[in-house]
Protein backbone atom coordinates (compact mmCIF):
# COMPACT_ATOMS: atom_id res chain seq x y z
CA UNK A 1 0.00 0.00 0.00
CA UNK A 2 1.19 3.53 -0.76
CA UNK A 3 -0.08 6.53 0.80
CA UNK A 4 -2.06 7.90 -1.99
CA UNK A 5 -4.14 3.81 -1.86
CA UNK A 6 -5.42 5.27 2.17
CA UNK A 7 -6.85 8.66 0.64
CA UNK A 8 -8.29 6.71 -2.28
CA UNK A 9 -10.06 4.60 0.05
CA UNK A 10 -11.31 7.46 1.49
CA UNK A 11 -12.77 9.12 -1.51
CA UNK A 12 -14.56 5.76 -2.58
CA UNK A 13 -15.98 5.49 0.74
CA UNK A 14 -17.05 9.45 1.19
CA UNK A 15 -16.85 11.43 -1.89
CA UNK A 16 -18.56 13.87 -1.54
CA UNK A 17 -17.26 14.74 2.22
CA UNK A 18 -14.61 18.31 1.91
CA UNK A 19 -11.50 17.03 1.97
CA UNK A 20 -9.20 20.19 2.06
CA UNK A 21 -10.84 23.49 3.13
CA UNK A 22 -9.06 26.89 3.00
CA UNK A 23 -10.10 30.41 2.76
CA UNK A 24 -9.99 30.67 -0.97
CA UNK A 25 -12.06 27.46 -1.53
CA UNK A 26 -12.74 23.77 -0.85
CA UNK A 27 -12.20 20.69 -2.34
CA UNK A 28 -14.24 16.91 -2.11
CA UNK A 29 -12.36 13.66 -1.54
CA UNK A 30 -13.51 13.12 -5.18
CA UNK A 31 -12.44 16.18 -6.58
CA UNK A 32 -9.27 15.66 -5.06
CA UNK A 33 -8.34 12.29 -6.27
CA UNK A 34 -9.27 13.71 -9.79
CA UNK A 35 -6.95 16.80 -9.28
CA UNK A 36 -4.10 14.30 -7.98
CA UNK A 37 -4.53 12.30 -11.08
CA UNK A 38 -3.97 15.36 -13.26
CA UNK A 39 -1.10 16.52 -11.98
CA UNK A 40 0.47 13.21 -11.94
CA UNK A 41 -0.22 13.39 -15.95
CA UNK A 42 1.15 16.71 -16.11
CA UNK A 43 3.93 15.95 -13.97
CA UNK A 44 4.92 12.58 -16.11
CA UNK A 45 4.20 14.25 -19.64
CA UNK A 46 6.57 17.61 -18.23
CA UNK A 47 9.35 15.21 -17.33
CA UNK A 48 8.44 11.41 -17.94
CA UNK A 49 10.68 10.26 -15.82
CA UNK A 50 10.30 6.72 -13.21
CA UNK A 51 12.16 8.75 -9.97
CA UNK A 52 11.47 12.59 -10.57
CA UNK A 53 11.93 15.10 -7.93
CA UNK A 54 9.73 18.05 -7.25
CA UNK A 55 10.63 20.99 -5.05
CA UNK A 56 7.16 22.90 -3.94
CA UNK A 57 6.69 26.41 -2.63
CA UNK A 58 4.21 28.35 -1.81
CA UNK A 59 3.89 31.34 0.30
CA UNK A 60 1.25 30.34 2.50
CA UNK A 61 -0.80 26.87 2.52
CA UNK A 62 -2.24 26.04 -0.44
CA UNK A 63 -4.88 22.98 -1.49
CA UNK A 64 -2.66 22.51 -4.43
CA UNK A 65 0.21 21.63 -2.15
CA UNK A 66 -1.20 18.37 -1.31
CA UNK A 67 -2.11 17.96 -4.89
CA UNK A 68 1.27 18.50 -6.34
CA UNK A 69 2.75 16.36 -3.08
CA UNK A 70 0.43 13.39 -3.21
CA UNK A 71 0.47 13.56 -7.32
CA UNK A 72 4.59 13.29 -7.18
CA UNK A 73 4.32 10.42 -4.95
CA UNK A 74 2.29 8.49 -6.86
CA UNK A 75 4.47 8.18 -9.28
CA UNK A 76 7.33 6.87 -7.37
CA UNK A 77 8.79 10.38 -7.50
CA UNK A 78 10.82 12.43 -4.39
CA UNK A 79 8.75 15.85 -3.21
CA UNK A 80 10.68 18.26 -1.84
CA UNK A 81 8.84 21.28 0.21
CA UNK A 82 10.73 24.49 0.94
CA UNK A 83 10.34 26.81 4.10
CA UNK A 84 8.67 30.37 1.93
CA UNK A 85 10.73 31.94 5.16
CA UNK A 86 13.92 30.36 4.23
CA UNK A 87 16.57 33.15 2.80
CA UNK A 88 16.72 32.57 -0.63
CA UNK A 89 20.11 31.17 -0.59
CA UNK A 90 19.07 28.37 1.61
CA UNK A 91 16.13 27.90 -0.87
CA UNK A 92 18.93 27.48 -3.73
CA UNK A 93 21.05 25.54 -1.82
CA UNK A 94 18.06 22.65 -1.27
CA UNK A 95 17.01 23.08 -4.99
CA UNK A 96 20.69 22.40 -5.97
CA UNK A 97 21.32 19.63 -3.07
CA UNK A 98 17.37 17.69 -4.15
CA UNK A 99 18.57 17.84 -7.78
CA UNK A 100 14.97 18.97 -8.36
CA UNK A 101 13.20 18.07 -11.80
CA UNK A 102 11.04 21.10 -11.39
CA UNK A 103 9.70 23.70 -9.09
CA UNK A 104 5.90 24.07 -8.49
CA UNK A 105 4.71 27.17 -7.17
CA UNK A 106 1.81 29.90 -7.14
CA UNK A 107 4.95 32.54 -8.67
CA UNK A 108 7.92 32.78 -11.11
CA UNK A 109 11.12 33.40 -8.86
CA UNK A 110 13.69 34.72 -10.88
CA UNK A 111 16.34 33.13 -8.30
CA UNK A 112 15.22 29.67 -10.12
CA UNK A 113 16.54 29.38 -13.68
CA UNK A 114 15.13 25.61 -13.55
CA UNK A 115 11.34 24.56 -15.23
CA UNK A 116 8.69 25.95 -13.28
CA UNK A 117 4.85 24.24 -12.99
CA UNK A 118 2.46 26.99 -12.25
CA UNK A 119 0.18 25.37 -9.54
CA UNK A 120 -3.50 25.27 -10.70
CA UNK A 121 -2.88 27.39 -13.79
CA UNK A 122 -1.24 24.50 -15.84
CA UNK A 123 -3.82 21.91 -13.96
CA UNK A 124 -6.92 23.18 -16.07
CA UNK A 125 -5.47 22.32 -18.82
CA UNK A 126 -4.43 19.09 -17.82
CA UNK A 127 -6.13 15.60 -18.81
CA UNK A 128 -6.07 12.50 -16.96
CA UNK A 129 -3.01 9.86 -18.42
CA UNK A 130 -2.50 5.84 -18.30
CA UNK A 131 0.51 4.50 -18.38
CA UNK A 132 2.20 6.53 -16.18
CA UNK A 133 4.90 5.30 -13.38
CA UNK A 134 3.56 3.65 -10.34
CA UNK A 135 5.27 3.91 -6.36
CA UNK A 136 5.62 1.03 -4.45
CA UNK A 137 6.03 1.00 -0.81
CA UNK A 138 9.35 1.41 -0.78
CA UNK A 139 10.01 4.22 -3.14
CA UNK A 140 11.60 7.61 -1.57
CA UNK A 141 8.59 9.95 -1.44
CA UNK A 142 9.66 13.06 1.09
CA UNK A 143 13.01 14.17 0.35
CA UNK A 144 12.39 17.04 3.48
CA UNK A 145 15.43 19.24 4.88
CA UNK A 146 16.47 19.99 8.71
CA UNK A 147 16.14 23.72 9.63
CA UNK A 148 19.60 24.56 8.53
CA UNK A 149 19.47 28.11 10.54
CA UNK A 150 23.36 27.58 10.32
CA UNK A 151 25.19 25.89 7.92
CA UNK A 152 23.94 23.73 5.44
CA UNK A 153 20.18 21.96 5.32
CA UNK A 154 20.61 18.36 5.95
CA UNK A 155 18.31 16.22 3.63
CA UNK A 156 16.27 13.63 5.11
CA UNK A 157 14.86 10.46 2.78
CA UNK A 158 11.67 9.17 4.35
CA UNK A 159 9.65 5.89 2.10
CA UNK A 160 6.22 5.43 1.53
CA UNK A 161 6.08 2.34 4.20
CA UNK A 162 7.41 4.24 6.74
CA UNK A 163 4.15 7.22 6.59
CA UNK A 164 1.88 4.04 6.13
CA UNK A 165 3.73 2.85 8.62
CA UNK A 166 2.72 5.67 11.27
CA UNK A 167 -0.15 6.12 9.78
CA UNK A 168 -1.32 2.35 11.22
CA UNK A 169 0.64 3.25 14.38
CA UNK A 170 -0.93 6.61 15.18
CA UNK A 171 -4.41 4.54 14.92
CA UNK A 172 -3.55 2.54 17.73
CA UNK A 173 -2.50 6.01 20.00
CA UNK A 174 -5.74 8.57 18.51
CA UNK A 175 -8.92 7.94 16.80
CA UNK A 176 -9.85 9.99 13.38
CA UNK A 177 -13.47 9.62 12.01
CA UNK A 178 -14.64 10.74 8.11
CA UNK A 179 -16.48 13.83 8.95
CA UNK A 180 -13.96 14.92 11.55
CA UNK A 181 -12.46 18.68 11.69
CA UNK A 182 -8.33 18.46 11.57
CA UNK A 183 -6.93 22.30 11.63
CA UNK A 184 -3.43 22.38 10.45
CA UNK A 185 -2.23 25.30 11.99
CA UNK A 186 0.94 25.67 10.49
CA UNK A 187 3.58 25.55 7.18
CA UNK A 188 2.85 22.60 4.97
CA UNK A 189 6.82 22.78 4.84
CA UNK A 190 6.90 21.33 8.30
CA UNK A 191 6.57 17.51 8.88
CA UNK A 192 4.12 17.83 11.51
CA UNK A 193 1.62 19.54 9.66
CA UNK A 194 2.03 17.87 6.61
CA UNK A 195 1.98 14.57 8.35
CA UNK A 196 -1.44 15.87 10.26
CA UNK A 197 -2.69 16.33 7.19
CA UNK A 198 -1.83 13.58 4.92
CA UNK A 199 -2.55 11.08 7.99
CA UNK A 200 -6.04 12.96 8.62
CA UNK A 201 -6.76 12.78 4.67
CA UNK A 202 -5.90 8.95 5.00
CA UNK A 203 -9.43 8.95 7.83
CA UNK A 204 -11.81 10.70 5.72
CA UNK A 205 -11.13 13.97 8.07
CA UNK A 206 -12.09 17.28 6.77
CA UNK A 207 -8.70 19.52 6.59
CA UNK A 208 -8.63 22.99 7.06
CA UNK A 209 -5.58 24.83 6.56
CA UNK A 210 -4.58 27.90 8.01
CA UNK A 211 -3.39 30.62 5.38
CA UNK A 212 -0.81 31.80 8.46
CA UNK A 213 -1.67 31.23 11.82
CA UNK A 214 -2.94 33.30 14.40
CA UNK A 215 -5.23 32.99 17.72
CA UNK A 216 -7.76 34.75 16.02
CA UNK A 217 -7.84 32.46 12.40
CA UNK A 218 -7.28 29.18 14.60
CA UNK A 219 -10.63 30.28 16.31
CA UNK A 220 -12.36 31.27 13.07
CA UNK A 221 -12.37 27.61 12.15
CA UNK A 222 -13.26 25.62 15.28
CA UNK A 223 -16.94 24.68 14.27
CA UNK A 224 -19.17 23.05 17.33
CA UNK A 225 -20.98 20.48 15.17
CA UNK A 226 -17.63 18.49 14.60
CA UNK A 227 -15.20 17.02 16.36
CA UNK A 228 -12.23 19.42 16.28
CA UNK A 229 -8.34 18.33 16.79
CA UNK A 230 -5.87 20.83 16.32
CA UNK A 231 -2.64 20.26 15.62
CA UNK A 232 0.43 22.78 17.04
CA UNK A 233 3.89 23.17 18.30
CA UNK A 234 4.22 24.89 21.95
CA UNK A 235 5.07 28.28 20.47
CA UNK A 236 1.73 28.30 18.69
CA UNK A 237 0.16 26.95 22.48
CA UNK A 238 1.27 30.07 24.05
CA UNK A 239 -0.81 32.23 21.58
CA UNK A 240 -3.78 30.41 22.05
CA UNK A 241 -3.19 30.80 25.87
CA UNK A 242 -2.97 34.30 25.16
CA UNK A 243 -6.44 34.78 23.74
CA UNK A 244 -9.85 34.34 25.10
CA UNK A 245 -12.19 32.73 22.71
CA UNK A 246 -15.00 31.08 23.67
CA UNK A 247 -14.42 28.15 20.55
CA UNK A 248 -11.29 26.51 22.51
CA UNK A 249 -14.22 24.43 24.74
CA UNK A 250 -15.38 23.02 21.54
CA UNK A 251 -11.87 21.35 20.83
CA UNK A 252 -11.58 17.45 21.22
CA UNK A 253 -8.18 17.19 20.96
CA UNK A 254 -4.84 18.77 20.88
CA UNK A 255 -1.81 17.29 18.99
CA UNK A 256 1.60 18.76 20.09
CA UNK A 257 4.91 18.38 19.03
CA UNK A 258 8.20 20.01 18.86
CA UNK A 259 9.20 20.44 22.40
CA UNK A 260 8.10 19.58 25.93
CA UNK A 261 5.32 21.36 27.50
CA UNK A 262 6.40 22.66 30.97
CA UNK A 263 4.77 21.75 33.97
CA UNK A 264 2.76 24.86 35.01
CA UNK A 265 1.76 25.28 31.64
CA UNK A 266 0.46 21.78 31.12
CA UNK A 267 -2.17 22.43 33.58
CA UNK A 268 -2.85 25.85 32.55
CA UNK A 269 -3.38 24.31 28.70
CA UNK A 270 -5.48 21.48 30.19
CA UNK A 271 -7.50 24.18 32.07
CA UNK A 272 -8.00 26.08 29.57
CA UNK A 273 -9.04 24.00 26.47
CA UNK A 274 -11.06 22.05 29.51
CA UNK A 275 -13.19 19.48 26.59
CA UNK A 276 -9.80 18.63 24.78
CA UNK A 277 -7.60 15.82 24.91
CA UNK A 278 -4.14 17.15 25.25
CA UNK A 279 -1.51 14.65 23.78
CA UNK A 280 2.15 15.92 23.38
CA UNK A 281 4.75 13.35 21.57
CA UNK A 282 8.41 13.59 21.04
CA UNK A 283 10.13 12.72 17.95
CA UNK A 284 13.01 13.88 15.28
CA UNK A 285 12.82 14.11 11.48
CA UNK A 286 14.85 11.01 11.61
CA UNK A 287 12.91 8.94 13.76
CA UNK A 288 9.22 9.89 12.93
CA UNK A 289 7.44 8.83 16.57
CA UNK A 290 9.38 7.88 19.36
CA UNK A 291 7.47 8.84 22.63
CA UNK A 292 3.64 10.18 23.49
CA UNK A 293 2.21 11.32 26.53
CA UNK A 294 -1.48 10.84 26.75
CA UNK A 295 -3.14 13.05 29.22
CA UNK A 296 -4.57 10.23 31.65
CA UNK A 297 -0.91 9.78 32.35
CA UNK A 298 0.13 13.21 32.82
CA UNK A 299 -0.07 13.63 36.06
CA UNK A 300 2.04 11.15 37.33
CA UNK A 301 4.47 11.59 34.66
CA UNK A 302 3.82 15.19 33.66
CA UNK A 303 8.11 15.71 33.58
CA UNK A 304 8.00 12.80 30.66
CA UNK A 305 7.55 12.99 27.08
CA UNK A 306 5.83 9.64 27.63
CA UNK A 307 6.34 6.33 26.63
CA UNK A 308 7.28 4.94 23.23
CA UNK A 309 4.61 5.08 20.77
CA UNK A 310 3.37 2.26 19.56
CA UNK A 311 5.35 0.56 16.78
CA UNK A 312 8.50 1.85 18.59
CA UNK A 313 11.25 -0.19 20.58
CA UNK A 314 13.37 2.19 22.88
CA UNK A 315 16.39 1.68 23.97
CA UNK A 316 19.08 3.80 26.46
CA UNK A 317 22.76 3.02 25.65
CA UNK A 318 26.15 4.13 26.99
CA UNK A 319 29.10 5.44 25.07
CA UNK A 320 30.13 1.46 24.65
CA UNK A 321 26.08 1.25 23.62
CA UNK A 322 25.62 -0.96 26.33
CA UNK A 323 21.95 -0.58 28.05
CA UNK A 324 22.10 1.20 31.19
CA UNK A 325 19.68 0.47 34.15
CA UNK A 326 16.39 2.05 35.09
CA UNK A 327 16.57 5.45 35.93
CA UNK A 328 20.39 6.04 34.40
CA UNK A 329 21.45 8.38 31.47
CA UNK A 330 22.94 7.42 28.14
CA UNK A 331 22.13 8.12 24.04
CA UNK A 332 18.32 7.09 23.57
CA UNK A 333 18.26 4.94 20.30
CA UNK A 334 14.97 3.76 18.91
CA UNK A 335 13.92 0.94 16.40
CA UNK A 336 10.22 1.04 13.95
CA UNK A 337 9.44 0.94 10.86
CA UNK A 338 8.88 4.30 11.08
CA UNK A 339 12.64 5.65 11.01
CA UNK A 340 14.11 7.32 8.06
CA UNK A 341 16.11 5.86 5.71
CA UNK A 342 19.17 8.14 6.08
CA UNK A 343 20.69 11.87 4.72
CA UNK A 344 20.73 13.14 0.67
CA UNK A 345 24.30 12.33 0.06
CA UNK A 346 25.58 12.04 3.09
CA UNK A 347 26.44 8.75 4.10
CA UNK A 348 29.33 9.27 6.91
CA UNK A 349 26.25 11.02 8.65
CA UNK A 350 24.31 8.43 8.15
CA UNK A 351 26.41 5.73 9.50
CA UNK A 352 26.43 7.75 12.59
CA UNK A 353 22.78 7.93 13.15
CA UNK A 354 22.71 3.86 12.63
CA UNK A 355 23.98 1.42 14.95
CA UNK A 356 23.22 -2.66 13.67
CA UNK A 357 21.83 -1.06 10.90
CA UNK A 358 18.44 -0.81 12.25
CA UNK A 359 18.95 0.93 15.54
CA UNK A 360 18.52 4.72 14.86
CA UNK A 361 19.30 8.04 17.32
CA UNK A 362 19.33 12.04 17.01
CA UNK A 363 21.60 12.06 19.54
CA UNK A 364 19.25 12.92 22.54
CA UNK A 365 20.00 11.70 25.71
CA UNK A 366 17.66 10.83 27.98
CA UNK A 367 16.57 8.10 31.08
CA UNK A 368 13.85 5.66 31.46
CA UNK A 369 11.93 4.72 34.39
CA UNK A 370 10.74 1.42 35.80
CA UNK A 371 7.68 2.06 34.33
CA UNK A 372 8.74 2.81 30.51
CA UNK A 373 8.40 6.68 30.50
CA UNK A 374 10.86 8.52 29.11
CA UNK A 375 12.79 11.50 30.16
CA UNK A 376 15.10 13.66 28.18
CA UNK A 377 18.07 15.06 29.56
CA UNK A 378 19.40 17.02 26.73
CA UNK A 379 21.41 16.98 23.14
CA UNK A 380 24.88 15.94 23.66
CA UNK A 381 25.56 18.77 20.72
CA UNK A 382 24.00 21.43 22.79
CA UNK A 383 26.33 20.64 25.78
CA UNK A 384 27.53 23.61 27.64
CA UNK A 385 31.12 22.68 29.39
CA UNK A 386 31.31 25.87 31.99
CA UNK A 387 34.70 25.41 33.87
CA UNK A 388 34.85 22.07 32.90
CA UNK A 389 31.26 21.22 34.03
CA UNK A 390 28.77 19.66 32.02
CA UNK A 391 25.26 21.84 31.75
CA UNK A 392 22.56 20.50 29.59
CA UNK A 393 20.89 23.81 28.35
CA UNK A 394 16.81 22.03 29.27
CA UNK A 395 17.76 21.15 32.51
CA UNK A 396 18.27 25.03 33.15
CA UNK A 397 15.71 26.32 31.15
CA UNK A 398 13.05 23.70 32.54
CA UNK A 399 13.75 25.70 35.81
CA UNK A 400 13.54 28.77 34.57
CA UNK A 401 10.03 28.18 33.27
CA UNK A 402 8.77 27.59 36.85
CA UNK A 403 8.78 31.50 36.64
CA UNK A 404 5.02 32.00 35.28
CA UNK A 405 5.65 35.39 33.60
CA UNK A 406 8.29 33.32 31.62
CA UNK A 407 6.69 32.97 28.07
CA UNK A 408 9.53 31.79 26.14
CA UNK A 409 13.43 30.91 27.58
CA UNK A 410 16.56 29.37 25.90
CA UNK A 411 19.80 28.82 27.21
CA UNK A 412 23.19 28.51 25.19
CA UNK A 413 26.53 28.72 26.01
CA UNK A 414 28.65 31.84 25.10
CA UNK A 415 32.81 32.10 25.11
CA UNK A 416 34.19 33.21 27.69
CA UNK A 417 37.94 33.46 28.52
CA UNK A 418 37.49 32.78 32.60
CA UNK A 419 34.93 29.89 31.76
CA UNK A 420 35.45 28.61 28.41
CA UNK A 421 32.02 28.81 27.91
CA UNK A 422 29.19 30.94 30.39
CA UNK A 423 25.44 29.73 30.45
CA UNK A 424 23.06 33.20 29.21
CA UNK A 425 19.61 32.34 29.31
CA UNK A 426 17.45 34.52 27.12
CA UNK A 427 14.23 35.23 28.04
CA UNK A 428 10.85 36.97 26.26
CA UNK A 429 7.78 37.91 28.93
CA UNK A 430 4.78 37.62 29.15
CA UNK A 431 3.05 40.75 27.76
CA UNK A 432 2.12 42.62 30.97
CA UNK A 433 3.58 40.17 33.41
CA UNK A 434 7.82 41.04 33.08
CA UNK A 435 9.40 39.87 35.36
CA UNK A 436 13.01 40.46 37.01
CA UNK A 437 16.21 38.67 36.63
CA UNK A 438 16.79 39.24 40.53
CA UNK A 439 14.07 36.67 40.72
CA UNK A 440 15.35 34.26 37.55
CA UNK A 441 18.35 34.19 39.98
CA UNK A 442 16.72 33.23 43.11
CA UNK A 443 14.64 30.74 41.09
CA UNK A 444 17.96 29.04 39.49
CA UNK A 445 19.65 28.90 42.84
CA UNK A 446 17.14 27.45 44.40
CA UNK A 447 17.19 24.95 41.81
CA UNK A 448 20.30 24.11 40.40
CA UNK A 449 23.90 23.98 41.30
CA UNK A 450 25.49 27.18 41.07
CA UNK A 451 27.55 26.72 38.38
CA UNK A 452 24.51 26.02 35.82
CA UNK A 453 22.77 28.95 37.12
CA UNK A 454 23.13 31.78 34.11
CA UNK A 455 25.97 34.35 34.35
CA UNK A 456 23.52 36.40 32.32
CA UNK A 457 19.43 37.44 31.34
CA UNK A 458 19.35 38.71 28.15
CA UNK A 459 15.13 40.21 27.72
CA UNK A 460 13.95 39.57 23.36
CA UNK A 461 10.82 41.01 22.52
CA UNK A 462 10.67 37.64 19.98
CA UNK A 463 12.92 34.87 19.86
CA UNK A 464 13.93 33.66 16.27
CA UNK A 465 12.19 30.12 15.11
CA UNK A 466 12.96 28.08 12.54
CA UNK A 467 10.30 26.17 9.69
CA UNK A 468 9.01 24.36 12.84
CA UNK A 469 8.57 27.25 15.18
CA UNK A 470 11.25 25.98 17.27
CA UNK A 471 13.83 28.22 18.44
CA UNK A 472 16.63 28.71 16.70
CA UNK A 473 19.41 28.64 19.01
CA UNK A 474 22.30 28.90 16.65
CA UNK A 475 21.21 32.59 16.03
CA UNK A 476 21.12 33.59 19.42
CA UNK A 477 24.85 33.76 19.98
CA UNK A 478 24.10 36.54 17.11
CA UNK A 479 21.85 38.24 19.42
CA UNK A 480 24.12 38.61 22.42
CA UNK A 481 25.45 41.70 22.59
CA UNK A 482 29.42 41.75 24.19
CA UNK A 483 29.09 43.00 27.88
CA UNK A 484 25.12 44.00 27.90
CA UNK A 485 22.52 41.50 30.19
CA UNK A 486 22.63 41.57 34.16
CA UNK A 487 25.68 39.46 35.26
CA UNK A 488 24.80 36.79 38.24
Amino acid sequence: MIILDCVTKQANLHPNEIALKTDYGTITYNELIHKIDMAASLLYKRKPLTDGTIAIYFTENRIEFIIYFLAASSLGWKAVPIDPKLPIEKAKMILKDSEADALVSDACHKWWDGETIHAGQELSYTSKKENLSKATPDSIFYLGYTSGTSGKPKGFIRTQESWTESFRNTACEYTLHAGDQVIITGSLAHSLFLYGALHSLSTGATVELLDHFSAEATAGRVRNDKKTIVYVVPTMLEALLNESYPQWKAINLIISSGSKWNVERRRTIENTFSNAECIEFYGASELSFVSILHQDASSTKIDSVGRPFTGVEVSIRDDQLQEVAYGEIGTLYVRSKMVFSGYQYLPAETANVFIDGEWATAGDLARMDEDGYIYLVGRANQMIISGGLNIYPEEVERVIQLVSAVEECAVIGVPDIYWGEKVVAFIKWRPGLEGTDDLLKEICLRDLPKYKCPKEFITLDEFPYTVSRKIARNELIHLYPEGCGNRA
